[in-house]
């Protein structure tokens, strides 16, 4: 998204919006109009603030002080639009789906509300709202936010923004966890407080706070003090993201507030309600104009806290890979490898299921018989897998969690995004997904190859992560899938395991969404400018991952697949410096579970709307932040079944995959599965016939992940036989009884009979081990035991 966008800004008068818009005038955006909305009454007109009459007490909008609201737009010099709120919390689910409300999630915008029913929800007043700003500003093609910690809101203002073409920013999205130039022992409020923001405190509703704290300026240090001493005693969120308190911005930064805000206290009201909560209502207030040079004056973008591309740990990860470029292998002359070729067999439309305890897989679905386009084949394929869905598995495109979509040439990935997106519709969110293109290894005719993970569980126990937003955390998903989904391993216990899908994670710079390049991160270029370049994509792209399975409470990976964009002359290099990454940020002095800055209370680590409107709790108390990788949560297993303490560090399973083009030109696209809430057993590695073969077990061995490996020089003319048999070896090892196959996916650049072999195949290039051996074949294989 390399452009510079024309934004709305949705404001409620509270602090967190404003911060944002400075970020996005920091992004280079450009503010182009203001946008609220307001309650139902008291009727408003933008001349006269009338006397607030009270609270809606929305866990969407603020509309505390909503009469001063007007003054903003001349404070700011910019054009302020308002529409009235209309309907309640119909959809009162976390994640936001227009299917929840009957409206289409195509809704013409101006009908979104067409009508005086009291059953539309309030989310969909911003649809009005957005379309009066666009009809007066057409260049409009994004609008901003100021969500920090609540998924609750950031749904709900990202369905409305794509349904209306406009791109959402969210620059503050889990900006309490991201890591600044300048650590601040005040956090959020303290770079607040540094460019200068007065917000001051309009309501109170939090355990220790009480009615002395209004009109307090929530960024001064002592009002930062009071509160950090009350949410320690009492519980909840510095930030007021619980809804603690609310603000009142009056004043900001030179530069951009060409004006403030003075309410005097004879026009403030304290009004007192239940159980301690106390807030202002307001009879007026007016503007004060600033001289004509501090209008103009931009030093407060020299002051505002732009988080650090890194993370502390993977800041050292970066270090550590440029120090040990100059122990990198030397290049060999690879063997001539049987490259994958459907010659020797009739791979072609040749799909495979799998169904176990809480998952089924359908795998290798392909159309070579369309002679069209990639677009039309995958038309096809949809329509196979609808009949699937319907007529065998009984289940239907929401209980898809992950996709695998293998293309011949990523110049069809745009055409076959918009025929994928139709499966899906209106639904919150699509499944995780990962997309590469395989070249020629794919058989001749096939344009595009589909495998999908459908969870079996009922929806309540499958979760997904989907930020559209863009900001400075990790890449948006604006398009077809989600970050992550999640699987539960039983249905009726909130505390059982998962299974995590991660989507693929390419380079991104979160913040501008183009691919990261030297110039970019140091603004030079280096003597080995594209190895340099690999090392910071690789470390890049590996911190999305992370950050993405931190979110999903992922406490250790079961493995990750690095896919790798390389030449004859270098895939040893890439392939040897992404096993070096994943080797290297499981050493425990490696992992820094740092922020860059001291925070004095629990600033994060919590859903606002699953603590206190799910869980129904007064005070948001928050949780202890995920450790990844937590081996405290590992045993070892040793060949006589006895369990071993973990003694030193143990790195999951690992393969490098090369493949032919990554979407955006990326050089690596990192893949991972990782087990949340769960003890996990790891079995010892051990060797048979020439292969090596790993495999780790959670939700006491209901759940066993297989790994199995042949290296070039073992690999026999059988190659099905030789897996086969090492498959019997890894069932007998982890006593796996039965007669279920397991599910199982090749990563291979060898010839394999799929009419022998029933297997998902991801046929590459190449394939390579985390100590940097070329591996004629890379097996994963899955079994779910059946419920006693």
């Amino acid at each position: 998204m390399a452009q510079n966008l024309n934004v709305i800004g949705l404001i409620s008068g509270g602090k967190d919006s404003f911060f944002s818009l400075l970020h996005c005038l920091a992004n280079g955006h450009r503010i182009i109009a203001l946008a609220n909305l307001y309650p139902p009454s008291p009727p408003l007109t933008n001349d006269s603030p009338n006397e607030d009459t009270g609270d809606l007490n929305s866990f969407m909008y603020q509309t505390v002080g909503h009469t001063l609201i007007p003054l903003y737009a001349e404070m700011l010099s910019l054009p302020l639009y308002r529409q009235e709120i209309r309907g309640t919390a119909v959809n009162t689910a976390k994640e936001y789906s227009t299917i929840h409300i009957g409206l289409d999630y195509n809704v013409s915008s101006s009908t979104a509300l067409d009508s005086d029913d009291d059953g539309d929800d309030e989310t969909e007043s911003m649809i009005t709202l957005l379309d009066n700003v666009k009809a007066q500003h057409p260049e409009a093609n994004a609008v901003c936010s100021g969500a920090i910690l609540s998924s609750y809101q950031r749904t709900r203002i990202e369905s409305v923004a794509l349904r209306m073409n406009l791109v959402p920013l969210a620059y503050l999205w889990q900006y309490p966890e991201l890591p600044t130039p300048i650590p601040r022992e005040g956090g959020l409020l303290e770079d607040m407080a540094a460019v200068g923001i007065d917000a001051r405190i309009v309501k109170v509703a939090s355990g220790g706070l009480d009615e002395h704290m209004l009109w307090e300026n929530v960024c001064a240090e002592a009002t930062r003090k009071k509160l950090a001493k009350v949410m320690r005693r009492f519980g909840g969120s510095i930030l007021g993201e619980g809804g603690e308190f609310e603000t009142l911005v009056i004043d900001g930064p030179e530069g951009f507030f060409e004006g403030s805000m003075e309410v005097g206290s004879e026009e403030r009201k304290i009004v007192r309600g239940s159980g301690g909560e106390a807030l202002l209502t307001f009879k007026g207030g007016t503007t004060t104009r600033r001289q004509r040079r501090q209008v103009h004056d931009r030093g407060w973008l020299e002051k505002l806290s732009i988080p650090n591309w890194f993370d502390r740990g993977f800041e050292l990860l970066l270090d550590t890979l440029d120090q040990d470029r100059e122990h990198a292998p030397t290049l060999q002359s690879r063997p001539l490898n049987k490259i994958l070729s459907s010659k020797q067999y009739n791979w072609t439309d040749r799909y495979h299921i799998c169904t176990g305890r809480w998952t089924t897989r359908i795998s290798n679905l392909s159309a070579s018989h369309v002679k069209d386009s990639a677009q039309a084949q995958l038309k096809e394929i949809c329509r196979t897998l609808m009949s699937l869905l319907e007529h065998e598995i009984h289940r239907s495109t929401a209980d898809i969690v992950f996709t695998t979509i293998l293309l011949r040439s990523m110049d069809d990935f745009q055409a076959v995004n918009q025929k994928y997106a139709e499966l899906f519709g209106a639904r919150p969110n699509p499944p995780a997904r990962v997309t590469v293109a395989c070249g020629k290894t794919l058989p001749p005719g096939v344009k595009v190859m589909v495998s999908v993970v459908i969870a079996l569980c009922p929806a309540a126990a499958h979760q997904h992560l989907h930020v559209q937003s863009i900001s400075y955390w990790a890449p948006a998903n604006i398009g077809p899938y989600s970050q992550a989904a999640s699987v539960r391993l039983g249905s009726d216990d909130d505390d059982a395991p998962a299974i995590v899908y991660i989507a693929g994670q390419i380079p991104l710079v979160p913040s501008s969404m183009e691919i990261v390049t030297l110039e970019r991160h140091s603004g030079q270029a280096e003597r080995d400018h594209d190895t340099a370049t690999f090392r910071l994509q690789t470390t890049l792209a590996l911190q999305h991952l992370w950050r993405i399975g931190k979110a999903m409470d992922v406490s250790w990976w079961v493995g990750a697949i690095a896919f790798v964009v390389a030449g004859e002359d270098d895939i040893r290099d890439k392939a040897s410096i992404a096993a070096l990454a994943w080797s290297k940020i499981h050493v425990p002095e490696n992992l820094v579970e740092e922020t860059g800055r001291p925070t004095p209370t629990n600033e994060t680590g919590f859903d606002v709307w699953n603590e206190r409107c799910i869980d129904n709790r007064s005070f948001v108390t928050g949780q202890e932040n995920v450790v990844l990788p937590d081996f405290s949560c590992l045993s070892l297993i040793d060949d006589n079944g006895a369990e071993l303490s973990v003694g030193y560090p143990v790195v999951p399973q690992f393969i490098a995959v090369e493949i032919a083009q990554l979407p955006r030109g990326s050089q690596i696209e990192w893949q991972g599965l990782g087990v949340s809430r769960g003890a996990v057993r790891i079995f010892e590695t051990f060797q048979e016939d020439g292969s090596s073969i790993t495999a780790c077990s959670v939700a006491s061995d209901d759940k066993i992940f297989g790994f199995i490996s042949f290296g070039l020089s073992s690999t026999q003319d059988n190659l099905v036989d030789q897996i086969e048999s090492a498959i019997s070896v890894l069932r007998r090892r982890c006593k796996v009884s039965g007669t279920a196959k397991g599910h199982r996916i090749a990563y291979t650049s060898h010839e394999i009979d799929v009419t022998r072999f029933e297997a998902q195949i991801v046929p590459c290039r190449s394939v390579w081990s985390v100590r940097g051996e070329e591996l004629a074949v890379a097996v994963l294989v899955e079994y779910e035991k059946e419920a006693e």
